[in-house]
C-alpha cells in the first residue's frame, strides 16, 4: 500500500529530541523489560501477582461501563463517532522505540486531514509491570500503550484493554501474514492472524492489539575468542565453561536482568539434558511430535511444572559463578567493547550496538542457540480507559503506514512485522547500488531469522498469578540473591 499522501519534510526535519535520543540509544529500551522482584523491596512482580489476587485491579478500572461498550473492554464501534473528541492523545511507550520525526509526522498529518492541533504525550515507562502499575495502583489513564505479548495478555485478562476495530485499520494488512512475500522473497511469519499471533485475538477472534516491532533473544559473542561453530556448538552452555581456548571466561561473560529471560534459559538448558538423559537426540525445537521425538520435544518459555522450574533454576545457578553479573542495560556495549565475551540479549540492542551499517568493524556477532530460545511482540494496545477512539486508530493506523513504518524500523534497528516497510527499508550507504552496499537491513539474519533459527523460538506467554508468585519469582530470588 502508499505511504500517506502528506507532505511531512521527513528528510529535511530536524528530529524533536532526536540528538538526546542518538546520544542514549545504545542504553536500550528492551533492558527495562525485567519484572520488579519482591526480595529487594522493588514491586513490580508483587503488584502484578498481590494486584489480581487482592483486588487492587478492578474491570474497567472500578467504573462502570461506557456509552460505546456492550461489556466491560468490549467495544461496540458503531456506538463511537469517527471524530476526534479531544486534542490530546496519551501514549505510554518503551524509552527509545521511535525517532522524533514519527510524532510530529502524525501530528502534521492529522492538522492536514481534520484540520485540528493535536498534542501527543507521550509518557516514557521502564518496564512492562511499570506501565502495569501505573494503570492499576496509580490510576494513571492512557490512550494506547505497548506491551510485550505476554503483558498484553495479562493486562486483557484484568480488564484493562478494549479490542480494537480492524474496520478502522485500513493499514492492518500491510502486516505480514506468512503468505506474502517481500521483494527478496521472505514473508517474515505471520503477524496479521489469529493462527501467526494467538496472543493478540480474544477467545470469541476479536482483536485486541496489534503488533508494532519484534525481536529474539540469543547469544552475543567476541569472534576473537569464539568462533561461530563454537558457539553454535555450545548454545547457552557456554556460560557454564570457565574458559575457552586459553581465554579466561569467568567474569567475562553476563545474562539480562530479566525473570522471564533469564528462568527461559534455563527451561532450555534443562529440557535440552532431559532429553539427552531420555535417550533422544535433542531438538530445540518446542514443538516437534515426529520420530524420533513422538512429543517428547524441548521445553518451552512457559513451563509451570515445579521441577521443570526448578531444573531451570538450578541450570542458571551452574552458570552463575561464571557471570560478571545480570545486567540488561549494557548487554551491547559490554559485548562491543569487550567487557563481555559472551552475552545473553535482545537481537535488537546487539545489533545497535554493533551498528553494522558503520565503518567500524567490532568482533561481535550474534546466534540463536541450538537449544531453543525466546521471540517477543511489542504491540499497541487500547487502554479501556481511553475517550479518544478514533484518534487512537487513526494513530495506530498511522504507524502501520508504508513510510512511517519504514521510518520507524530504519531508525531503531528492531525486526519489522509490516512486510511493505521491511521492503521498502534502505541499504546503507544511501544511495549505493544494490548489491554493491555495505549493508543491507533486510538480508541481517540476525534481526530476520531464517525459517530453521525462528523454528527454535516460542513466545513468553502469561503463566498465571499462581505459577509467578509460587515458583518463577522464588527461583528468580534463589538465582539473585541466594
Amino acid at each position: 500500500m502508499a505511504g500517506m499522501a502528506v507532505d511531512m519534510e521527513d528528510e529535511e526535519a530536524t528530529d524533536e529530541g532526536e540528538e538526546e535520543y542518538e546520544d542514549e540509544r545504545a542504553i536500550s529500551r528492551r533492558r527495562f523489560l525485567k519484572w520488579g522482584l519482591l526480595a529487594a523491596g522493588v514491586t513490580g512482580a508483587a503488584a502484578l501477582g498481590g494486584g489480581i489476587l487482592t483486588g487492587v485491579i478492578k474491570i474497567g478500572g472500578g467504573s462502570g461501563l461506557n456509552p460505546w461498550e456492550t461489556s466491560a473492554g468490549v467495544v461496540d464501534y458503531s456506538r463511537v463517532p469517527e471524530t476526534i473528541d479531544t486534542s490530546e492523545l496519551r501514549v505510554a511507550q518503551w524509552y527509545d522505540y521511535w525517532p522524533g520525526r514519527f510524532i510530529t509526522n502524525f501530528e502534521a498529518y492529522i492538522r492536514q486531514k481534520y484540520n485540528r492541533t493535536v498534542d501527543v504525550v507521550v509518557d516514557i515507562y521502564t518496564s512492562n509491570e511499570e506501565v502495569f502499575t501505573w494503570v492499576t495502583q496509580s490510576g494513571r489513564k492512557f490512550d494506547i500503550m505497548f506491551p510485550t505479548n505476554y503483558m498484553a495478555q495479562i493486562m486483557d485478562r484484568a480488564g484493562l484493554l478494549a479490542n480494537v476495530n480492524e474496520d478502522w485499520l485500513p493499514n492492518l494488512p500491510n502486516l505480514a501474514d506468512g503468505v506474502k512475500t517481500a521483494g527478496n522473497g521472505q514473508t517474515l511469519g505471520d503477524f496479521l492472524t489469529p493462527q501467526g499471533t494467538p496472543y493478540a485475538f480474544r477467545a470469541n477472534g476479536s482483536r485486541y492489539c496489534v503488533p508494532y516491532q519484534w525481536g529474539t533473544t540469543g547469544i552475543a559473542y567476541n569472534t576473537n575468542v569464539f568462533t561461530e561453530a563454537d558457539i553454535r556448538g555450545l548454545g547457552w552452555d557456554v556460560f557454564g565453561r570457565s574458559s575457552w581456548g586459553g581465554t579466561t571466561l569467568t567474569d567475562r561473560m553476563g545474562m539480562l536482568d530479566d525473570m522471564r529471560e533469564v528462568l527461559g534459559v534455563g527451561m532450555k538448558a534443562a529440557g535440552w539434558e532431559a532429553q539427552v538423559a531420555a535417550g533422544l537426540t535433542p531438538t530445540g525445537i518446542p514443538s516437534n511430535p515426529a520420530a524420533p521425538y513422538n512429543g517428547a520435544y524441548q521445553w518451552t518459555e512457559n513451563e509451570v511444572e515445579e521441577t521443570k522450574v526448578n531444573a531451570a533454576r538450578d541450570a542458571i545457578l551452574a552458570y552463575k559463578p561464571n557471570l560478571l553479573g545480570f545486567n540488561t542495560q549494557n548487554q551491547g556495549p559490554n559485548v562491543r567493547d569487550g567487557v563481555t565475551y559472551a552475552q545473553h540479549g535482545w537481537s535488537g540492542d546487539i545489533i545497535y550496538a554493533i551498528q553494522p551499517y558503520s565503518q567500524t568493524a567490532y568482533p561481535v556477532d550474534y546466534i540463536i542457540p541450538k537449544q531453543g530460545t525466546a521471540r517477543w511482540v511489542d504491540n499497541a494496545v487500547v487502554h479501556r480507559e481511553s475517550k479518544n477512539l478514533w484518534l487512537v486508530h487513526e494513530f495506530i493506523n498511522f504507524f502501520l503506514d508504508v513510510v512511517q513504518g519504514t521510518v520507524i524500523t530504519d531508525w531503531n534497528l528492531y525486526a519489522t512485522p509490516n512486510i511493505e516497510s521491511y521492503d521498502a527499508l534502505a541499504v546503507y550507504p544511501a544511495g549505493c547500488t544494490p548489491g554493491t552496499c555495505h549493508y543491507d537491513p533486510k538480508e541481517d539474519t540476525r534481526i530476520y531469522p531464517t525459517p530453521s533459527d525462528l523454528a527454535l523460538c516460542d513466545y513468553q506467554r502469561d503463566v498465571g498469578v499462581d505459577a509467578t508468585q509460587r515458583q518463577y519469582i522464588p527461583a528468580w530470588n534463589d538465582i539473585k540473591f541466594g
